[in-house]
């Protein structure tokens, strides 16, 4: 587990300053805040090391037309749930958390058809899982980047063992089906 980081008024100013502005230069956050360029060079990298800040590229949600699917689920083994997930195109990231739902799970998807299908094969079903609650998020108030896996490995079967061939979501039109497997209907993962 990661200790607790120590930020001074100097190392706050410059993470508001690339939040703000990611491409801004280190000369012009050194004018900004008072300090060498070197200076802010040392405290970026600093931050980076200990993982407090990152740089990711990916998807803006705010901009990019797509559906965030958040799913807060009541299971048993969360770890063995998110391991199905791992290798999903269509899975952001999972949370456990405390509460009465101990699972938090994100997916993005073209449509909300896919994203139900996703739900209702895969994570109802499971005998480990006794409740899921599903929203779908409507807006985002900042700009949000997702990094999603935009080239993925075709391989025979479906990380999370389904076949898209016997899936009635799939045979009626219901799902865009898996990118993967080459099943697989819609724009994103060509």
């Amino acid at each position: 587990m990661v200790g607790i980081f120590e930020l001074d008024e100097k190392d706050r100013m410059i993470l508001e300053i690339l939040e703000k502005n990611p491409e801004i230069s280190q000369n012009e956050i050194a004018k900004i805040v008072g300090l060498s360029q070197p200076s802010v060079g040392s405290r970026i990298k600093k931050m980076k090391e200990l993982g407090i800040i990152s740089h990711a590229y990916g998807i803006n949600i705010k901009n990019a037309g797509l559906y965030i699917l958040k799913a807060d689920v009541k299971c048993k083994q969360p770890k063995e749930l998110l391991k199905l997930f791992k290798d999903c195109p269509f899975f952001l990231n999972g949370f456990i958390v405390a509460g009465n739902k101990n699972l938090v799970m994100m997916f993005v998807g073209e449509d909300l058809p896919t994203l139900e299908a996703i739900v209702d094969q895969h994570i109802r079903p499971n005998p480990d899982v006794y409740d899921v609650d599903v929203g779908i998020i409507v807006r985002a108030e900042k700009d949000t980047i997702i990094p999603i896996n935009i080239r993925v490995e075709r391989r025979s079967k479906a990380p999370c063992g389904s076949n898209c061939k016997e899936c009635d979501y799939w045979n009626y039109e219901l799902c865009l089906g898996c990118p993967i497997t080459g099943y697989y209907r819609g724009r994103i993962w060509k």
